[in-house]
């Protein structure tokens, strides 16, 4: 989908992170854990060939009988016993066929087969649509059995609700696989500067990089400055999505982090002061670009369509959250051999995915059977392969049985993939929620809408 700037109206994840995987300690582990079956099919959905994992194994359990601190439960063979036979509604974002498929395949059928558990993926185009819903919900009394079991939430999201009271408690930190997750980080305990106090659970890592085509681009611009210059000297050969598109959205943060000179003024409360100081240059530098974008800057895709535009080479940069899937859409035959990642010398934005539990959710249950099994070492895998997923994860892996360390440590890095540390070197914090409300609002008022 195209948004133009005269209609007034407009409108993300990763890498086969073959950490580093520290020495394999002994586990202690007092769960039951045994490495992912490695037999794999291929099949076809969406126009995408999606390999999935065949006849997963039975992963980790609780010790059985033990307490857990969760709203409604005591034990977590109650929320297994509460969970069988029912339907969990996820609400997410839909605009990826293979992200969908690779969902249905290597999420949904490992809870039918194991616990009895029917996903229902909801697709929503952008996540305040999740948030609305339960807010309606709330202002109409359904203070029970609403629509929304689950949520995969950004920060900004996650604080209206959390700041409106509508999340169902306490209850990641609860999760039998809660401990494989490192607490205790900040950049775990804080999602974009809003504390998680347990009401959501990390399922996927994140960093901003830009895939560029070396068939026209000789040269990375890893400088807003090179940037600048290179799209003056190549009319139409560079765009960027328009907000509240989520990936445009950080294109803006990184402008702002750039003309501050880091993300320190924006780490903190939101100060209009310090936001008066900085914008103006801000919407100077996008404005300045517009005239050389694609299509004059007149229209700005969406990211989806950003990823087409980028393979039939109409444009030869493309951004994203996920700094494999370069890699992975080459070896899929969707871009071409000639596209490659880099991030800016200053840094790029980073983050952590987050799946969330309303107040009124109908089945709380079937939603932590979800979010336990997608923090699981099993499914941790799943998303670190760069021939499945090709996701960074937000789980330690240190803390994982020996065997799936092994696993892990044997993963290689795609073509187009830059070796984790250089993201790692390269990573920047998120600012705080209202930062990024002002951030969006600032950018349709002075750029898309001037």
């Amino acid at each position: 989908m195209i948004h133009h700037k005269s209609g007034g109206k407009i409108l993300l994840m990763v890498i086969a992170f073959a950490l580093v995987v520290a020495a394999c300690g002994t586990s202690s582990e007092t769960a039951t854990t045994t490495a992912p079956a490695v037999s794999q099919t291929t099949t076809t959905s969406g126009g995408n060939d999606v390999t999935t994992t065949a006849a997963p194994a039975e992963t980790t359990t609780a010790p059985s009988g033990e307490p857990i601190d969760v709203p409604g439960f005591s034990t977590w063979e109650e929320v297994l016993a509460a969970a069988d036979g029912t339907t969990v509604n996820w609400f997410m974002w839909g605009g990826n066929d293979k992200l969908n498929a690779d969902v249905d395949n290597d999420i949904g059928k490992v809870l039918k087969e194991r616990y009895n558990l029917t996903l229902n993926r909801v697709p929503i185009t952008d996540t305040a649509d999740a948030v609305n819903k339960v807010l309606d919900e709330a202002a109409a009394g359904v203070d029970t059995n609403g629509t929304v079991d689950l949520i995969w939430i950004n920060g900004e999201n996650f604080r209206t609700l959390k700041s409106a009271g509508l999340l169902y408690g306490s209850w990641a930190e609860s999760l039998p696989n809660a401990k494989y997750v490192p607490w205790d980080d900040p950049a775990i305990a804080n999602d974009f500067g809003e504390p998680v106090d347990g009401l959501e659970s990390p399922w996927g890592h994140a960093q901003f990089v830009f895939e560029y085509d070396t068939d026209f681009v000789s040269e990375a611009p890893t400088t807003f400055e090179k940037l600048q210059a290179w799209v003056e000297a190549n009319p139409g050969g560079f765009t960027y999505p328009a907000i509240p598109d989520f990936t445009g959205s950080v294109f803006v943060r990184q402008v702002f982090y750039w003309v501050a000179g880091g993300p320190e003024p924006f780490l903190g409360a939101f100060d209009q002061s310090v936001f008066d100081q900085y914008a103006p240059k801000v919407w100077e530098y996008l404005n300045g670009l517009e005239p050389n974008l694609w299509r004059n800057g007149e229209t700005y895709p969406e990211s989806a369509a950003m990823q087409d535009l980028l393979a039939n080479q109409e444009i030869h940069f493309n951004m994203t959250y996920n700094p494999a899937r370069a890699s992975t859409k080459i070896a899929d035959g969707s871009y071409p051999e000639s596209i490659r990642t880099f991030v800016f010398d200053t840094g790029t934005l980073s983050n952590n995915n987050y799946v969330t539990i309303p107040f009124n959710a109908p089945n709380p249950a079937g939603a932590m059977v979800l979010a336990n099994y997608i923090i699981s070492p099993e499914f941790q895998l799943i998303m670190a392969d760069p021939d499945q997923w090709g996701w960074l994860i937000p789980t330690d892996p240190t803390t994982w049985p020996a065997k799936d360390q092994e696993i892990l440590a044997s993963y290689g890095t795609g073509i187009a993939t830059l070796p984790a540390s250089v993201l790692t070197a390269h990573a920047l914090p998120e600012p705080a929620g209202d930062w990024v409300t002002a951030m969006e609002a600032g950018w349709i008022k002075n750029v898309l809408e001037k």
